[in-house]
């Protein structure tokens, strides 16, 4: 009991404030820990700074009961990916090596962009009440353009439209430099 208590004073005492829509975690500067979602929601990343394996991240529902909390059901009301004692949710291609996320306004989805160095460099969707992801950038042609291993991040998220700003980075051949790009990504 002794141990739980413990645990759970660490995980509190590290978290960040609920609120932010989005989090830009600094590989020098990392503060693991637990970070809520915006007011009313059901869900908590947790980060995990890892030095040189990068900050790798697992999402977390920390409602009472494993419950939707807030978040609208779409018809048919069905809440069937999350139970008591299956809360934590992790995967390689989204969780590994992590520049920055963001919550969409509406609390059912998480926005991961990941560095190309352990991680994949992709930009997810992850979409909470389903638990499924998707990639939504780079796509083929970008990566067939690029050639090299990239990073994405996320600068701005509008947490209305979930509209994300992203910077790409990678190694241009042609101009023989490292060279970014920022657009848009729905």
């Amino acid at each position: 009991m002794r141990r739980i208590l413990l645990t759970l004073a660490v995980l509190l005492s590290t978290s960040a404030s609920a609120g932010e829509f989005l989090v830009r975690p600094s590989p020098g500067k990392c503060v693991q820990g637990l970070y809520p979602q915006p007011p009313g929601g059901t869900f908590s990343v947790f980060l995990f700074c890892d030095d040189a394996q990068g900050m790798n991240i697992g999402v977390i529902n920390t409602s009472g009961a494993a419950g939707p909390g807030k978040i609208e059901l779409p018809q048919p009301k069905n809440w069937d990916k999350w139970q008591v004692y299956d809360r934590f949710w992790q995967e390689h291609a989204w969780s590994a090596d992590v520049t920055s996320f963001a919550w969409s306004g509406d609390l059912k989805y998480l926005y991961v962009a990941t560095s190309g160095i352990y991680g994949t460099g992709a930009v997810y969707k992850l979409d909470l009440v389903k638990r499924t992801h998707q990639m939504l950038f780079p796509n083929k042609a970008l990566l067939d353009s690029i050639k090299s291993s990239y990073t994405s991040e996320i600068t701005s998220v509008n947490p209305k439209t979930g509209v994300l700003t992203v910077v790409l980075t990678y190694y241009s051949q042609s101009e023989k430099r490292t060279t970014s790009k920022t657009v848009e990504v729905k």
